[in-house]
């Protein structure tokens, strides 16, 4: 049994091309380049994630995005209409690259144990650490949409266990969008039998250069996860009845 069998996309709603209105930070803007290594981990809490770095331009962008909650879930409820699981945005990336570079979604990608040199916090420095890699997303060419984003720090309040803005804020960097970089598609044009990517020039109009603010002025809340979109679902195929998303428009 593959480690992510049961991180399938079957009940959840269908996540469509959207605009929504943190190393080194980088500008908004749609970066080309390779997959240098993705691999699978667990938060102390329980939370899997696959940790990306990613080489474009002579440079490696690193993300840690997020595929499940601490139970073990890859989608959240909507808030609307609670019978509606919605995918978590980490999911949506993690599933669109897989199917980008592969032709396959993360519940059937393969992991093989690698050494990779990890940094650890407790030492301040990059050691060397056994994880599960994706082998199927090494090298891989990819086209990611990155925006910059400046947020509240935050700090637990020891009386009530919430975590609440410090008043200082810092910038940080994170992965909305995935794009076959030959046709400029992503997976939700690529379902809809489109020979080439139209979203990529409209994503660009929108948030080339822009700085995202999420910081909570007058206490404002925060909503869903960005990049969330409901749609109607439809369950997963099996391998051998997917036809390939990409393959036939090259």
């Amino acid at each position: 049994m593959g480690l992510f069998n049961n991180l399938t996309t079957a009940g959840l709603e269908e996540t469509t091309d959207r605009l929504g209105g943190g190393g080194r930070i980088i500008d908004t803007d749609i970066y080309s380049g390779r997959i240098a290594v993705a691999y699978h981990g667990v938060s102390q809490k329980g939370a899997q994630f696959i940790a990306l770095h990613f080489k474009h331009d002579d440079q490696e962008y690193k993300e840690t995005i997020y595929i499940t909650n601490q139970k073990g879930e890859n989608f959240f409820l909507n808030k609307d209409d609670k019978t509606k699981k919605v995918p978590l945005p980490g999911f949506v990336v993690i599933d669109d690259l897989c199917l980008i570079a592969t032709e396959k979604p993360l519940c059937e990608q393969e992991t093989e144990e690698k050494v990779v040199n990890i940094y650890d916090y407790d030492l301040k420095k990059e050691v060397p650490k056994s994880v599960q890699v994706l082998t199927g997303l090494t090298d891989a060419p990819i086209s990611f949409g990155i925006i910059r984003t400046l947020e509240d720090k935050t700090k637990k309040n020891d009386q009530t266990g919430e975590y609440e803005p410090t008043g200082e804020t810092r910038e940080v960097n994170s992965i909305e969008k995935v794009f076959h970089t030959e046709l400029h598609l992503t997976v939700p044009e690529a379902r809809a039998g489109k020979d080439r990517g139209e979203f990529w020039d409209a994503w660009l109009a929108k948030n080339k250069g822009q700085i995202r603010d999420k910081t909570k002025k007058d206490g404002a809340k925060s909503g869903a996860p960005a990049g969330a979109a409901p749609g109607s679902a439809a369950p997963a195929a099996a391998a051998q009845a997917r036809p390939s998303l990409f393959g036939a428009k090259k």
